[in-house]
């Protein structure tokens, strides 16, 4: 380009910005909430990445006749390096007690499928105390594995006395906790298969019974290092070569 175009091109340039302000399309702005922000996602570094999981639930039941059972079970999947570390503990206790009425019988909610969260409470007579709670928060690993140490990497247990039982049983994308007494039923699952789904439910035909489901999920995320980029870009990449025709 000579000297004399040169020129030319500066001039063009110095009148295209010389036109008012009127002849460029006007400024817009969207306010939007937290919500529609939530359906973005990046990846850059300090940005919070997901690397893991906890959820604990226990499920008890005390009768008049001082029969008691309970049930708990913990899961904990976190990231580490190229995989996943993951610690178990499962335990139950049953003791039992004076039968209660032969009359009184409470079945289960086996054959009820949920998708999200679902909770069931059905009761019969007087003086019953139940309790369905559930819990969801995002926490950081230290907070997830303060007490991780102490798990039993048990992945079932199964306690019975007369006609108290409690079982908890890990199952392959889930857990299952259970306990039964003479007029009373206690389920959670954790479902990762198929729909997906936690369920609670609790059923009592007596009198004085107290009884209640627990389950806390906690969502662990972590501030994005260089080291986690370099290993997803990896990743993406070795999926990208899988997808190449041969």
């Amino acid at each position: 380009m000579n000297r004399r175009s040169l020129i030319c091109v500066l001039l063009a340039a110095t009148a295209a910005a010389a036109q008012p302000a009127a002849a460029l399309p006007p400024l817009r702005a969207q306010l939007v909430d937290d919500a529609t922000l939530a359906t973005l996602s990046g990846r850059y570094y300090d940005a919070q990445m997901l690397v893991g999981l906890r959820v604990d639930l226990i499920s008890s039941v005390a009768t008049p006749q001082q029969g008691a059972a309970a049930a708990s079970g913990s899961l904990l999947v976190l990231r580490e390096g190229n995989g996943f570390s993951v610690r178990s503990d499962a335990r139950s206790s049953a003791s039992g007690g004076g039968d209660a009425s032969a009359s009184a019988l409470a079945s289960g909610a086996e054959s009820v499928h949920m998708q999200g969260i679902g909770q069931i409470a059905q009761i019969a007579g007087d003086g019953n105390r139940l309790s369905n709670l559930a819990a969801i928060e995002f926490v950081d690993p230290a907070r997830a594995n303060r007490d991780a140490a102490g798990f039993n990497g048990q992945t079932r247990s199964d306690s019975a006395a007369g006609a108290m039982h409690a079982q908890v049983t890990f199952l392959d994308g889930g857990v299952q906790v259970g306990v039964q007494a003479p007029g009373v039923s206690l389920q959670q699952r954790v479902d990762a298969g198929g729909l997906g789904g936690i369920a609670q439910s609790g059923r009592i035909a007596g009198d004085g019974v107290v009884a209640g489901n627990r389950l806390q999920l906690q969502i662990v995320s972590a501030a994005m290092t260089p080291q986690m980029s370099r290993e997803l870009g990896l990743q993406q990449a070795l999926e990208g070569l899988r997808a190449l025709p041969r």
